[in-house]
């Protein structure tokens, strides 16, 4: 039996026993056959007036008529080698934050299937980022998916659009990407096209319900000196890291890489930029795997940065389905600037930080990083496992910086003796002379290396492990040893 895209609300019964009590998808209500009645209503005078187009639930702007339009929900692969992603520029919405390891998962939300040109490389699912993507009724497109996500689509009998079942009939492969030397699974692709080609072979539709992600409204403009907001940096861990600038000219935050480059979309080499920046703090542990990330969804506090400002903010959100309602300082609903967001999730946990300056360099006091679920690791035990880990993988380098060193030593010495003896045979040779300082200097920095990891070992109480001669090797292999 196929399953459906859920447009509609969800049996309360089948939410309660599996820990999602009272949760519905947006737009969903129930039903009831009334009885039949011999009285025939009487026809009305009035026409019924025209229902007003909604505007974009994902940026608030009313660019065109999104009714009983889906969203979409795309995870992006971020891991080493998967940039410059597609899609970035198109996307209304990226929302960003640990899911397993140390580097971010990142997800695109498109308020229309028909603006996704292209988008990949595909990632795996993650239910950190479905949490996210569920309240809004959208469709979740992936390439697999951790055991979390699955549960929690099963869970709800929510259907996704996943690569590892459905293959190519929605995703396709940049042939080109995999020449220019990126690995497979950097070069899986998806579109608007294909995605509807994948909603065809379950027989279903990106036809329902969508629910606007904030309270959209006009703001007041901000004020050259009140910009207090204007560069944001996000370290997710301390090889993961990102930052948000405020540009005057555009009014937008635009995104640059943990290195200052510009965070560009591969599609069409445009720099990422947003009108709004969120970060919601999350009281974060570890799930019973022991590796994957846990996060208390139901509420904290955050910031909200617009026009070069920011302010603190507070969170909610009820469950897995549960929308995420944003209020003021004030306790009032927070207005959020129509157009596109980026939403980070951040668990201020032992590796991750966040530094916040405003137009004139001043650093802004932001709030206390969330408190750690139980199951999360305390600074001082993070920081202790750390140093272990890193004393280990000194003398683990250090060992390799010799062998590698010895390894070259023998030539090196040779093609210096070489050199030399050359040299001394015609000792006006300019050329000869600088062959020969060049292969000093390779001996000297070999015995170098030698000495300064050495000297790592021995403070270690490490000997290094000689690197055999080649006879010597040649003799061990002869005597089977």
């Amino acid at each position: 039996m196929k399953r459906t895209i859920p447009a509609v609300g969800m049996t309360a019964a089948l939410l309660a026993s599996l820990l999602f009590s009272g949760c519905s998808f947006p737009g969903g209500t129930a039903s009831s056959q009334a009885p039949a009645t011999q009285e025939t209503a009487a026809p009305s005078a009035e026409p019924t007036p025209a229902a007003e187009p909604v505007p974009n639930p994902l940026t608030g702007v009313a660019d065109a008529d999104y009714t009983n339009r889906r969203p979409v929900a795309v995870t992006l692969r971020t891991l080493e080698g998967a940039a410059p992603q597609w899609g970035l520029s198109s996307a209304d919405v990226l929302v960003e934050g640990v899911s397993e390891g140390t580097t971010a998962s990142l997800m695109a939300l498109y308020s229309s299937v028909d603006n996704i040109s292209k988008a990949g490389p595909v990632g795996p699912g993650r239910d950190l980022l479905l949490q996210m993507a569920l309240p809004l009724n959208a469709l979740p497109v992936h390439i697999d998916k951790n055991i979390y996500a699955s549960n929690l689509l099963n869970t709800l009998t929510y259907q996704d659009l996943d690569g590892y079942h459905i293959g190519k009939a929605a995703f396709a492969f940049d042939q080109d990407r995999q020449n220019a030397g990126y690995r497979e699974e950097n070069c899986w692709y998806t579109t608007g096209e294909l995605i509807q080609n994948g909603l065809n072979t379950y027989g279903t539709s990106l036809e329902g319900a969508n629910t606007p992600l904030f309270v959209f409204g006009e703001r007041p403009a901000v004020e050259e000196s009140a910009r207090n907001a204007t560069a944001l940096t996000i370290a997710f861990s301390p090889d993961d890291s990102e930052q948000l600038n405020y540009a005057a000219d555009t009014g937008l935050y635009v995104k640059t890489n943990a290195d200052g480059s510009p965070t560009v979309d591969a599609d069409n080499g445009q720099q990422v930029a947003f009108t709004n920046v969120l970060v919601l703090y999350a009281s974060s542990g570890i799930k019973d795997d022991g590796y994957t990330r846990d996060y208390d969804l139901t509420g904290g506090t955050g910031l909200y940065l617009t026009g070069g400002a920011w302010e603190q903010i507070q969170w909610t959100k009820e469950d897995a389905t549960g929308p995420l309602q944003l209020t003021a300082a004030d306790g009032s609903p927070l207005v959020v600037s129509p157009g596109k967001s980026f939403i980070a999730i951040w668990g201020g946990y032992y590796g991750q930080s966040l530094t916040l300056t405003g137009a004139d360099g001043t650093a802004q006091t932001l709030p206390e990083k969330p408190a750690l679920l139980e199951s999360g690791v305390s600074d001082e035990a993070a920081a202790a496992a750390q140093a272990e880990f890193d004393a280990k993988q000194k003398i683990i380098d250090a060992q390799a910086a010799v062998d590698e060193a010895n390894a070259q030593l023998t030539d090196a010495q040779t093609a210096l003796e070489e050199a030399q003896a050359a040299l001394e045979e015609d000792s006006e040779n300019a050329d000869l002379i600088a062959k020969r300082d060049e292969a000093q200097a390779l001996v000297d920095s070999l015995n170098q290396t030698i000495a300064d990891n050495q000297a790592i070992l021995d403070a270690a109480g490490v000997s290094a492990t000689p690197t055999p001669a080649p006879e010597e090797a040649t003799s061990s292999s002869e005597s089977g040893e």
